[in-house]
């Protein structure tokens, strides 16, 4: 709002207010009550005087905001100048300079702050030149055709670097993290952050907290990664992401709907004694490497379809309470559910199951569907369940046993419950 207008706005509010005052006082000072006109003139006097110090208080007060305004921008700019700077200590300067000043605001300040920072990671990136003080190549090709007897002209490539870069985002992400642990002297958990086709290297979030938008959509990881312990309150996407290297997920909570659709894994991949509570898809994810899902929690929606494990997986002691899709899923390797127990409505419709499948010590007690299913060639082990039903897994061969592929254990069907019913969940 302008000033004048506030200023308009109060001087309003404020006859209002005498007005209704001097009323209220004439009725209180009635002559009838012993009072005179000279007292009401009096307090409606000392009433339009406190309307005269709301408005000089509404002008003191924008006035301190436009200071506080001029001083935010002062700061910020100057921060952000020494980001773009080409020499690598100032722009050091310039990621924590950018943190003094998103830790002294707060709202769409302190937000704007962390988007100038979270967009550093976003700028193009070469990990080969990452550490290098090289800061310009230029490449020259020849234009001419050898079979041309002109003299051969020259188109020269100009490539800007900024120099020893890798440490200045090594510094950005330490910063970030640092705000996201608890207890951190200034929180930046209720922020949104956007990593989106963010290069990030080494990247240490473990123990983190993002209550606002987490959004890592294209992002690229290599190097050792971690989000262990890490705590997702708010929408969490890793849309498309690709990982190089080791990625880590033990222990971390997504309470709420988190996205890793079309996500490359190239390496191990670890959501041990992870917990999704809300929509979790994994749909068109690559799992290239051996991939634990050891006692992880599905309580929500959870979609795996289309979804390709090729190296080992581990689902042991894992829990599905909620509505699960394995459709379309390929396991290319080894893969254990051993322990694992579904309450839940459960579909593996089309899935395949390529090397050996443990499903030994399972408890069924939901709607499990092994529908139109692959179970290839090697060992599938459904023998000494700890619960089978009710209602029992559902299988193409539960009116015609014939049909039942001979890998298939055990041979005597329907398994039997194991007695005692196993060892207890392992969390």
């Amino acid at each position: 709002m302008r000033l004048s207008m506030a200023v308009a706005l109060a001087v309003l509010t404020g006859v209002v207010i005498a007005a209704v005052a001097e009323w209220v006082l004439f009725v209180a000072f009635h002559p009838q009550r012993g009072g005179t006109s000279v007292d009401v003139t009096k307090l409606a006097l000392t009433v339009v005087g406190g309307v005269g110090g709301v408005v000089a208080l509404v002008i003191a007060y924008r006035r301190q905001r436009d200071l506080e305004q001029g001083r935010f921008v002062e700061r910020f700019s100057a921060a952000a100048a020494q980001l773009g700077a080409t020499d690598v200590a100032v722009r050091i300067a310039g990621v924590y300079a950018m943190a003094g000043v998103a830790d002294e605001s707060d709202g769409l300040r302190r937000q704007q702050c962390i988007d100038v920072l979270c967009g550093y990671l976003r700028l193009p990136y070469d990990p080969e030149q990452g550490s290098s003080g090289r800061t310009k190549r230029v490449v020259t090709t020849s234009t001419a055709r050898p079979a041309e007897d002109l003299d051969p002209g020259k188109v020269e490539e100009h490539q800007e670097y900024r120099q020893n870069d890798r440490e200045v985002r090594a510094t950005i992400l330490r910063v970030i993290a640092g705000h996201l642990r608890p207890p951190a002297e200034y929180s930046w958990s209720t922020s949104d952050f956007d990593f989106r086709t963010a290069h990030l290297e080494d990247a240490d979030l473990s123990k983190v907290r993002f209550s606002g938008i987490a959004d890592f959509g294209g992002a690229i990881f290599s190097g050792e990664t971690s989000f262990s312990g890490a705590i997702f309150s708010g929408e969490t996407r890793f849309t498309r992401a690709t990982f190089f290297s080791e990625i880590w997920f033990d222990g971390a909570t997504f309470s709420n709907a988190a996205w890793f659709g079309g996500a490359i894994f190239s390496s191990e991949a670890r959501f041990n004694r992870a917990t999704f509570s809300g929509e979790t898809t994994f749909n068109h994810a690559i799992f290239s490497g051996e991939t634990w899902f050891d006692s992880a929690t599905f309580s929500g929606e959870t979609r795996f379809t289309h979804v390709t494990f090729s190296g080992a997986t581990w689902f042991n002691y894992a829990t599905f309470s909620g509505e699960i899709r394995f459709n379309r899923a390929t396991f290319s390797s080894g893969t254990r559910f051993t322990y694992a127990r579904f309450s839940g409505v459960t579909t593996f419709s089309d899935a395949a199951f390529i090397g050996s499948t443990w499903f030994r010590g399972t408890a069924f007690s939901g709607d499990v569907l092994f529908r139109e299913v692959d179970f290839g060639s090697d060992a599938i082990s459904f023998e000494l369940p700890r619960q089978w039903g009710p209602p029992a897994p559902e299988f193409d061969w539960d009116e015609d046993l014939s049909r039942k592929p001979n890998n298939v254990e055990p041979r005597d069907w329907p398994p039997t419950v194991a007695t005692p019913p196993g060892p207890p969940d392992r969390r």
